[in-house]
């Protein structure tokens, strides 16, 4: 989701699933002020969904600028004249891939969604045309 998403967003209803536990959290007073302004210039949205969708939006942006890393090479690909490497990802963002599915896992669990698929289902490579 893209901060510029976030307005079109807020209009429409909300179908969010909630963790079961609570998070908290104090916010500098300049955050919190603007979190407030967003709250009164949409009052059909909570706080607790503006600050969702706000973070969720910081996030997807933080995952996309993950360096790339690299690795070794596990295949090559040659098709009507195009050569394709690819190369396993050693950055940060396979790491991040599988620490959020392993929190996610455990936080559908506690839903009760006794085997929920992963939120990222794919290692991430590095490919290369030649």
């Amino acid at each position: 989701m893209k901060a510029s998403d976030l307005i079109s967003i807020w209009e429409a209803p909300d179908n969010s699933r909630l963790t079961p536990k609570q998070f908290s959290l104090r916010l500098p007073v300049h955050v919190a002020a603007r979190v407030s302004a967003l709250c009164d210039m949409y009052p059909n949205k909570t706080r607790t969904e503006i600050i969702g969708d706000l973070l969720s939006s910081a996030l997807d942006q933080l995952q996309t600028s993950f360096p790339e890393v690299k690795g070794k090479q596990t295949d090559h690909i040659s098709e009507q004249g195009v050569e394709i490497d690819i190369f396993e990802d050693l950055g940060p963002t396979n790491r991040f891939y599988s620490l959020a599915n392993k929190h996610y896992i455990d936080l559908e669990q506690e839903l009760g969604n006794e085997n929920p698929a992963p939120l990222f289902s794919d290692k991430v490579v590095i490919i290369e045309e030649k």
